[in-house]
């Protein structure tokens, strides 16, 4: 199914299976195979997982550790389930894909958030709870890499202190 010949050493490390994106699992390929056809281009594939992911995984807080075939197998799940789960499909589908976490701005308020970079000739932002591709600029990345990168958030998100400047006046 990859389609993305052209894609550096770099990127290609971000197609890989991991224990927590196991975009190599049976599954994972088959369902991929399923929402994206052959002859889509790598960002119609990319806007047809994101839009898949957004509505078919409910979103509500979870207590588990981020885990693609489980979020698929079990369709619920926070940002971060909304995360693995486009990771692992998008490699599966041969688009080189990160978890991005960091904070979101929502309803006057920062909130800690996890969403995705896909690799379409550039890195482009993804954030699949709320179904947009790119993520707009409410979207403060902290880390970028594998889900594993978002501990160390731990000791910055409570300590941040951020003010919303109005420039339009």
């Amino acid at each position: 199914m990859p389609s993305n010949g052209s894609i550096s050493r770099e990127g290609r490390q971000f197609l890989q299976a991991t224990p927590f994106i196991q975009s190599d699992h049976p599954d994972i390929r088959k369902w991929a195979g399923q929402i994206v056809s052959l002859h889509d281009s790598d960002t119609v594939k990319a806007r047809k997982l994101v839009t898949w992911v957004y509505q078919n995984v409910e979103k509500r807080p979870v207590l588990s550790i981020p885990n693609a075939l489980e979020t698929l197998t079990k369709p619920r799940g926070d940002c971060n389930e909304h995360a693995v789960l486009l990771a692992a499909l998008a490699r599966a589908a041969g688009i080189p894909t990160q978890i991005e976490a960091g904070l979101v701005y929502l309803r006057g308020r920062f909130y800690y958030h996890a969403w995705n970079a896909l690799f379409l000739g550039k890195w482009i932002t993804a954030d699949a709870v709320m179904g947009k591709m790119p993520a707009d600029v409410t979207h403060i990345r902290l880390v970028r890499g594998e889900a594993d990168r978002q501990i160390d958030l731990m000791g910055v998100i409570g300590q941040l202190q951020l003010e919303i400047v109005d420039t339009s006046k």
